[in-house]
């Protein structure tokens, strides 16, 4: 059991790396119309190409047929830049199941992060390559003692399929201190598919921690709501788990499921289940 638990994100891993590298030589010729994204007062988008448009209605050709919209009821009109091969883009690309790529928040772009039902964070980017965030537990704010986080990042694109990045996570008891981890991280691919590789070291008590925590994470999307997910934490004095799965994806939402490995309680339990879920404005 131990065993497989190793192989599996190391056969996931290397899949998605292979999927990168042949990514990278594949040339698409062929230029696809302009599209535009139409957001309604009400919160609905709409993504497809602008066929006529007067002071009353705008005429948008979707995927599903034209529709005829409301110009008074329009928010915005921005281009879609998106040229993957998916009908939308990756929603949440910054962050694998919990921890961070180094793909950055987009200016102006937030996000809701549940993980494990209790936990709830908040990040928003406040430049292209710099972005802000926190939460705080469920449980523990409702008993009068709220576990509350912060969790500030930045990262830069340094090539087509190359980024880095850092920042900290701090989680604090309120009335009881802090711990923070700082971290970098290393990310190769492009938002569908990539590997990224995590360094951090930890403070706690104004000590750091001697050895750092190394995380290898993965996605790769295979359809256009599936992505496959693996992210695997090797801690000081030679221990591990990870967390393996997949992300449904729509064009907003991003549902987490997968089951995180223990190798020294396996032979007993197996795995446990994780969830999450994430919500994009």
């Amino acid at each position: 059991m131990k065993n497989f638990v190793f192989t599996l994100p190391l056969f996931i891993l290397f899949s998605f790396t292979s999927s990168i590298g042949f990514a990278q030589t594949e040339t698409n010729t062929e230029e696809k119309p302009k599209t535009v994204i139409i957001t309604m007062n009400n919160g609905d988008e709409f993504r497809g190409e602008i066929v006529s448009q007067n002071s009353e209605r705008i005429v948008l050709k979707t995927v599903n047929g034209e529709l005829s919209l409301i110009v008074a009821n329009v928010r915005s009109i921005v281009d879609d830049d998106y040229t993957g091969k998916y009908s939308f883009e990756n929603p949440h690309d910054t962050r694998y199941f919990f921890g961070p790529s180094a793909i950055p928040i987009k200016k102006g772009k937030k996000y809701y992060q549940n993980v494990l039902v209790t936990a709830n964070f908040f990040n928003y980017g406040l430049t292209e390559n710099f972005s802000i965030g926190g939460g705080f537990e469920f449980i523990s704010t409702l008993s009068g003692e709220p576990i509350w986080f912060l969790t500030p990042k930045i990262g830069f694109q340094v090539s087509e399929n190359v980024h880095i990045g850092g920042g900290f996570f701090t989680a604090g008891l309120a009335g009881e201190g802090s711990a923070t981890l700082g971290y970098g991280v290393f990310t190769l691919g492009q938002s569908e598919s990539n590997v990224s590789l995590t360094a951090g070291y930890g403070l706690a008590d104004g000590e750091v921690t001697d050895t750092p925590v190394i995380v290898l994470s993965g996605t790769h999307r295979i359809s256009n709501n599936i992505a496959l997910l693996t992210e695997n934490y090797f801690l000081p004095e030679s221990s591990y788990f990870g967390i393996h799965g997949i992300r449904i994806l729509s064009n907003k939402n991003a549902f987490d499921i997968g089951a995180i490995v223990i190798p020294e309680i396996a032979d007993d339990i197996p795995a446990l289940p994780y969830v999450g879920y994430v919500r994009v404005f």
